[in-house]
């Protein structure tokens, strides 16, 4: 994994409009830091927002989001704030998932961002709703009521050899045919294994190019890739 930034509060700007909030925990373990790869798929999520919402994956209604291994619950109040500021998406459901030793730190980072999503806790209709919930890789379903995923996405979350085929598991069991998978990782630690058995498990995979990252992030060793189910239409 990435050198981690010690960050507080105030932490990323969405359009010069929304602002999210952050807060380190280090006592709930790695999860409750943010890494380099978490701000860089960030940053890529504010960067292109207009592109990204613009795809025929953001326009199906009551869209199903999920993020896997969030650890703290930043990346998906990001990705809210983007979905927010475009005004699209907002009847999907986001579900923020990891396991139970960082879902307090996840409901925390929820709060702190309440002007942005909207949970149980804190219902609001014109806010992107989000749903915490336990979940450990290779699971069947994450709750009763989600089956398969249109939108999956997480960072850091192949830094160990024994983490790929639960992940892996898990991608192909939340994915249907046509959903979308984007994953940040350190090519430092995410090793050619990991790709080979995407593959074998009936995944495509793409490197998304440097240029679309900030420049602090271009030349390293950090990568963000798309993956999708193999079809015989693609």
């Amino acid at each position: 994994m990435s050198d981690h930034r010690s960050k507080s509060g105030p932490l990323l700007v969405v359009n010069d409009s929304i602002t999210v909030h952050f807060d380190e925990d280090w006592d709930v373990g790695l999860g409750g830091g943010l890494w380099s790869t978490g701000l860089a798929l960030a940053h890529y999520f504010v960067d292109h927002s207009s592109f990204i919402t613009s795809t025929k994956l953001f326009k199906k209604d009551k869209m199903k989001i999920v993020e896997l291994g969030s650890g703290n619950g930043f990346l998906s109040v990001v990705l809210a704030a983007v979905l927010l500021d475009r005004r699209c998406c907002l009847d999907a459901e986001l579900y923020v998932t990891d396991l139970r030793d960082h879902l307090e730190l996840i409901r925390r980072t929820i709060r702190e961002n309440k002007h942005i999503v909207s949970s149980d806790e804190i219902h609001r209709a014109d806010r992107i709703n989000v749903k915490v919930a336990e979940y450990s890789w290779g699971m069947n379903a994450i709750d009763a009521e989600s089956d398969k995923f249109d939108f999956i996405f997480g960072s850091d979350v192949a830094y160990r050899d024994y983490l790929h085929a639960p992940l892996i598991a898990s991608l192909s069991r939340l994915s249907h045919d046509h959903t979308i998978s984007l994953i940040g990782v350190t090519m430092a630690d995410t090793k050619p294994k990991f790709f080979e058995a995407l593959g074998r498990a009936g995944f495509k995979y793409t490197r998304l190019s440097d240029g679309l990252m900030r420049p602090e992030f271009r030349g390293t060793t950090f990568g963000i890739f798309a993956i999708q189910k193999k079809t015989k239409r693609n």
